[in-house]
């Protein structure tokens, strides 16, 4: 049982190394032309050409070319996720600062004013609470990100395999 599985692995492991390399030669003439199609092949050999004009993505596979609006090509579920991780990013560097100056200046008023540190006390251990709760926030940020990176690669991977269903203009 062990054995298959490290076959399995092994065979994981070189889909991904091949198309890892098969991304690196398509992206290698757009990095350098700058608007240069991306031409890769398909597990059968054939070519799929993507490019972009005129504000549309253009894909061709097997002689036929199917043409989406750019507006089409990011789907809405991604946008939502790309405005949550910049307004988790934005209160982790912009709010993690103003909440540790006021937790400093509630303390420092707490200390010089009240006899007694139980309300200081109890500042310090909500805002410690809530360091806790922003660091756990800040590694599910993390984990989102790199989820979106592995999926990111998983569809990249699968979209090699899946034909394009295109119809004739």
């Amino acid at each position: 049982m062990s054995q298959n599985a490290e076959q399995a692995r092994t065979n994981a492991d070189r889909i991904i190394e091949t198309a890892m390399q098969d991304a690196e030669r398509a992206v290698g003439p757009a990095r350098a032309g700058g608007n240069a199609p991306i031409v890769f092949t398909t597990d059968n050999g054939q070519p799929v050409t993507i490019d972009f004009r005129d504000g549309n993505l253009i894909i061709t596979q097997d002689g036929t070319t199917k043409q989406i609006p750019w507006d089409r090509v990011v789907p809405s579920g991604a946008v939502d996720v790309a405005q949550a991780v910049a307004a988790s990013i934005f209160f982790l560097v912009v709010g993690w600062p103003i909440a540790r100056a006021i937790a400093r200046w509630i303390d420092r008023r707490a200390q010089i004013g009240r006899s007694t540190n139980a309300l200081g006390q109890q500042v310090e251990d909500r805002f410690a609470a809530m360091e806790r709760n922003i660091d756990t926030v800040a590694i599910e940020v993390e984990k989102l990100s790199e989820a979106q990176r592995f999926t990111t690669k998983l569809l990249a991977e699968r979209a090699d395999r899946v034909p394009v269903n295109v119809q004739q203009h």
